[in-house]
């Protein structure tokens, strides 16, 4: 069958649509949708190195800030102990004794199991006087800027150090003995003075000495003398005021004047016999010694990251 010119032209224009709408499909659409994710992969890994290089700007400082925030915490950590068994912290104390420039004798040693101890910072704080009248003429003013200062120093420092901190801790029992009473007060303040050579430097420890209770013999002997003397003084006066009032005369002490010097060289003989106890002073207390476990260095971990 012969086509006509008009019909080839027809089938031609046809076969031209199909050929480019074939090649189009199959080779132009899939172009512009691989450049299209190109284009999105490109936008996404610039996103990631625009990321990757303020990571970079900002890994110098942060390794700084850890380092130096490391070196701070090392050297509070200083300030404590390393945690230590019953028989290190025994060893530790003795150090201390050998430290002590006060003339002391310590007996009665015991060393107490490791524990913890909640250490909380106290602030001190005046007692304010309130009542209605000042309430009523004091209303309404408003703080100088002094006093606002003062309160925002006052909370940035109860911030920084927090409520409580728990720590490590281990106690030891003793006794001291000296024979002057000031001593007691010089070897209170040996805890103050006693440091440790560590890193080139003396480090003043946490330890802390506990409730103490004070024995002074003869003051107590002296003071009981004058109890007992006061109560017969009193008894005595009490019987005689009874018989006043009785109207009845006070029947006289066989013993009479005489019983009553008697009573005298008893005491005499009782502030004679004193023992070696009578002149030495006795301080029962505990020291307690603070430990923290000390940070890992991060230099080699930090350094590590870079590789």
């Amino acid at each position: 069958m012969k086509l006509s010119k008009q019909e080839r032209m027809g089938i031609l224009i046809i076969a031209i649509i199909l050929i480019l709408g074939l090649g189009t499909w199959l080779f132009i659409v899939p172009k512009i949708d691989a450049l299209n994710a190109s284009s999105t992969t490109l936008t996404t890994k610039q996103t990631e190195l625009d990321n990757a290089k303020n990571e970079a700007a900002l890994k110098e400082p942060l390794k700084q800030q850890v380092l130096d925030a490391y070196k701070e915490g090392e050297s509070l950590a200083d300030m404590f102990f390393e945690e230590m068994t019953t028989y290190e912290a025994d060893m530790e104390f003795r150090a201390f004794l050998e430290q002590c420039k006060t003339n002391v004798l310590v007996e009665s040693l015991t060393v107490t199991e490791p524990s913890t101890a909640t250490l909380v910072p106290e602030y001190f704080t005046e007692d304010e006087v309130t009542y209605p009248l000042k309430t009523y003429v004091t209303q309404g003013l408003e703080k100088t800027d002094d006093e606002i200062s003062s309160e925002e120093r006052w909370n940035n420092l109860k911030n920084a150090l927090g409520v409580s901190q728990t720590v490590g801790a281990i106690t030891v029992e003793f006794t001291v003995n000296v024979v002057e009473p000031e001593d007691l007060l010089n070897f209170a303040d040996e805890i103050n003075n006693y440091v440790k050579i560590e890193n080139g430097k003396n480090t003043r420890k946490a330890m802390i000495l506990n409730g103490a209770s004070i024995s002074l013999p003869l003051v107590e002997k002296r003071y009981e003398a004058e109890i007992e003397k006061i109560e017969e003084e009193s008894m005595e006066e009490a019987i005689d005021q009874l018989y006043k009032h009785l109207g009845e005369k006070r029947p006289q002490d066989p013993a009479g004047s005489a019983g009553s010097s008697g009573n005298d060289s008893e005491e005499e003989d009782k502030e004679e016999e004193k023992s070696p106890a009578d002149y030495y002073y006795q301080l029962s207390t505990s020291i307690t010694f603070f430990s923290v476990e000390r940070m890992q260095d991060p230099t080699e971990q930090l350094n590590a990251q870079e590789q």
